[in-house]
């Protein structure tokens, strides 16, 4: 049996008042020893003990009854099955080194674009909370970082532990990171794909010779929209490779000179013409909100079912039991009954 808690505060209040009634009518009794109660007014008749005692009874049992009552007791099952509907939705992150370019600022602050993309999905991922959710990271390869989970602090905590040197094999693979991000939807989805999004923030500095628009192509065939989301600036920005002896930031080199690294935003474009999906560039959270729109507007699908049992509540008949003794110890009389006699 379980004790659940005051859901039904109401019940307390007919305790205090049964309580309240209980002392008034003691100290009406006790104060006015002439007036007999219940229809009796015979001084000269004296209260039997075995009356009083189980008025006394009747009293506490009734009282224990209804303390139980306010608690709530709970026993037995009703099985019901329940379910939620929502999106699976793959985030698909670029952890290549050129996502380390300082190109956003929080503050006085740089930060990489990977750090900007981080934030950006941990912010997003909160207006996510009946879908599921999954991550991938991709460079010159691709690795499952988080499967679809409707727990979102796990998915967070996957999320900011991710970095440039996660992946031993650099540059920046769009083909395999669209295809691991389908695998991974089909294994959680079983084949129903209606509902399902892939989310994939890279800024399209392609280095690896990859067809990524036939994965753009499987993915639509499967009806799985693609949402690219192009991070970085199109005038280029440095990759920082560390500091120097005086703490000042070092900039990767090729041949003596700055490599810079700007986002190349056609590659992303055409995947997510393929697949009916979006193209956005961002430079703040609020870039985003035409992205949720449209997260919005896609079918939703049975991503959770569960058999839930919860708990019968038992209190009615504990409360109705501690009434109806509660009324006998009022109505029994403590005198015993006077035999009227009839003159002839």
């Amino acid at each position: 049996m379980i004790l659940a808690q005051f859901s039904h505060f109401w019940w307390l209040g007919i305790v205090v008042f049964v309580i309240g009634i209980l002392a008034w009518y003691f100290v009406k009794r006790y104060t006015n020893k002439q007036q007999m109660p219940f229809f009796f007014n015979n001084q000269n008749v004296k209260p039997t003990n075995y009356i009083v005692a189980t008025k006394a009874v009747l009293f506490v049992v009734g009282l224990c009854f209804l303390l139980v009552a306010v608690w709530q007791p709970q026993w037995g099952q009703d099985l019901q099955k329940t379910q939620k509907k929502g999106l699976d939705i793959i985030f698909t992150v670029d952890v290549s080194k050129s996502m380390n370019a300082l190109d956003f600022s929080q503050g006085r602050e740089y930060m990489s674009r990977l750090d900007a993309t981080k934030f950006l999905i941990s912010r997003f991922a909160k207006k996510l909370a009946s879908d599921r959710i999954g991550l991938v990271e991709f460079a010159g390869e691709s690795f499952v970082a988080s499967p679809l989970t409707l727990d979102h602090t796990i998915f967070l905590n996957f999320l900011q532990n991710i970095s440039s040197d996660d992946l031993g094999k650099q540059g920046t693979n769009l083909a395999e990171a669209i295809e691991v991000s389908i695998a991974r939807l089909e294994v959680q989805s079983e084949n129903e794909q209606n509902g399902s999004a892939i989310v994939l923030f890279s800024d399209g500095d392609e280095t690896i010779t990859s067809d990524a628009k036939k994965m753009a192509e499987m993915a639509r065939d499967k009806g799985i929209k693609i949402y690219t989301i192009g991070v970085g600036s199109e005038d280029g920005s440095p990759i920082p490779e560390g500091q120097d002896a005086f703490g000042d930031i070092k900039y990767k080199k090729y041949q003596g000179k700055t490599v810079m690294t700007a986002l190349d935003p056609e590659s992303l474009k055409e995947i997510s013409k393929i697949t009916g999906g979006e193209y956005f560039h961002v430079e703040g959270a609020s870039d985003l909100k035409n992205l949720s729109k449209k997260l919005s507007e896609l079918p939703t699908k049975i991503i959770d079912e569960e058999n839930v049992t919860p708990k019968k509540e038992r209190y009615l008949g504990f409360a109705l039991v501690g009434m109806i003794l509660f009324m006998l110890g009022f109505v029994l009389p403590e005198y015993p009954l006077v035999k009227l006699k009839i003159k002839k």
